[in-house]
């Protein structure tokens, strides 16, 4: 029997951890011929997640489970679970049951008879979503398709199934400043995209916000292109072009012509447009020396605190 490990990251899942293990049971004790391992990742809860953690643990054998020592983010908590699996496949899931475990029979199925290396979801619609972030979630996909050479469908999530081969080459990219959704789609391999839609949460309150989901967009597009550096580059070009064009007519009105020149006005528009595109550029090339200081470095992704999975090892 082959194993697929279930790598589920958590932060604040307190209420809803255990209705999420129990609902999930009830889906992989109807397949049949694997066996399935959770490994959940408490990425510096502020509740009482870890405490629920260890009490599943307590109640099931196959429930296994990482503990940070502060909050390193969701990136850190799956490549962490990633480190951790063993299994031949692995499946990456949120703990909030959007992701709904009623679909493992059909992603199995891909991965295992009919050849891929990955099954993953892209999301069609969400329930109770605002119109607002599905425009801004639009415009993201298309920005990062069109300035990079890493393509990904659009409404792609993390919740996938993948071989053992795709992890581990997953698992050689070892950035600090990570964007999985863009390594899942760098490291190729033979993916098949299942629509499904999300709903709401059934329990707890999500933590992510409109601030942080532009972030993190911004981590996706610096991360795989060098797009916004280039775009200087060209606007540097097309402003000289068109100062030129500006002196050749201000030297022609002045000298042929006898026009006299705007002074302070002229000057006051010119300067505050250089500014804005100087404090622009310098914001954009800021961004990226920023992730080269991080990564130079050479900090952990995480740091666990508690862990019952080294213990397992150990007895074995």
């Amino acid at each position: 029997m082959s194993l697929i490990d279930i790598v589920v990251p958590c932060y604040n899942e307190e209420e809803g951890l255990r209705h999420f293990v129990e609902v999930t049971n009830s889906v992989i004790e109807g397949i049949e011929g694997h066996r399935f391992r959770y490994i959940l990742v408490n990425d510096g809860s502020k509740d009482k997640t870890y405490l629920v953690m260890k009490q599943l643990a307590e109640e099931y054998d196959n429930v296994k489970y990482i503990s940070f020592s502060r909050n390193f983010g969701k990136e850190a908590a799956m490549y962490a679970g990633f480190q951790h699996t063993t299994g031949d496949y692995v499946i990456v899931m949120d703990a909030d049951l959007q992701h709904p475990p009623q679909l493992f029979p059909e992603m199995i199925r891909e991965v295992t008879l009919n050849g891929y290396d990955c099954c993953a979801l892209r999301r069609t619609a969400r329930e109770g979503e605002s119109r607002f972030r599905e425009f801004f979630s639009k415009m993201f996909f298309r920005m990062q398709n069109a300035l990079s050479e890493t393509k990904m469908p659009y409404g792609a999530v993390d919740y996938r199934i993948m071989t053992r081969q795709m992890v581990d080459s997953i698992l050689e990219l070892s950035e600090v400043q990570r964007f999985s959704k863009g390594l899942f789609s760098w490291v190729g391999f033979n993916t098949k995209w299942i629509p499904y839609q999300s709903v709401d949460r059934e329990m707890g309150q999500t933590t992510w916000n409109f601030w942080k989901l532009f972030k993190y967009a911004l981590d996706g597009i610096t991360s795989f292109s060098v797009a916004p550096l280039r775009f200087i580059s060209g606007m540097g070009i097309v402003i000289f072009v068109i100062a030129l064009i500006y002196i050749l007519i201000t030297l022609i009105q002045t000298l042929i012509f006898g026009i006299d020149v705007p002074g302070y006005a002229t000057t006051l528009m010119v300067t505050l447009f250089m500014g804005g595109i100087m404090e622009f550029s310098i914001g954009i090339v800021g961004e990226y020396l920023g992730r080269i200081f991080m990564e130079t470095k050479d900090r952990p992704i995480y740091i666990i605190h508690h862990t019952n999975i080294e213990e397992d090892e150990k007895n074995d």
